[in-house]
């Protein structure tokens, strides 16, 4: 197996262990929904997420449902060494980076988890390519 691969495999496999996390959130949610349990989530900086969380839990669900689905598809994508799956991994990646300032400082670990994503998927796909061309 070459550098490419291992380092795709490893992408892959992240986004699956942060598929089956994402799908905890949404258990959980639902399970905050019907009051099986309560709010397990800190503080946000954002009141009216918090506000989401302790009276309307189930208002979530699509934002986390979202990311599991894409999560899952972009690892299944990269396990079968499809391009789609490289760009649903790095779509779901930016558009997670970007939600962080929402969801600081629970979201502040997910940025760093898909950093370390989009990082191997560049490094794998443009590899030691220099800048110029020339080489």
């Amino acid at each position: 197996m070459n550098r490419a691969k291992k380092l795709y495999r490893a992408a892959a496999i992240l986004l699956a262990i942060y598929t089956a996390i994402e799908l905890s959130d949404c258990i959980a949610v639902a399970l905050m929904h019907w009051g099986v349990i309560g709010n397990l989530y800190p503080p946000v900086i954002w009141p009216e997420f918090d506000t989401l969380f302790n009276q309307q839990p189930l208002m979530l669900l699509p934002v986390f449902l979202y990311f599991t689905s894409l999560r899952g598809l972009a690892a299944l994508g990269l396990f079968r060494d499809r391009l789609w799956g490289f760009w649903t991994a790095i779509l779901v990646c930016t558009t997670t980076i970007l939600w962080v300032p929402f969801l600081m400082p629970i979201a502040g670990l997910e940025m760093l988890i898909d950093g370390a994503i989009i990082f191997l998927l560049l490094l794998a796909r443009l590899g030691n390519r220099s800048l110029t061309g020339n080489e």
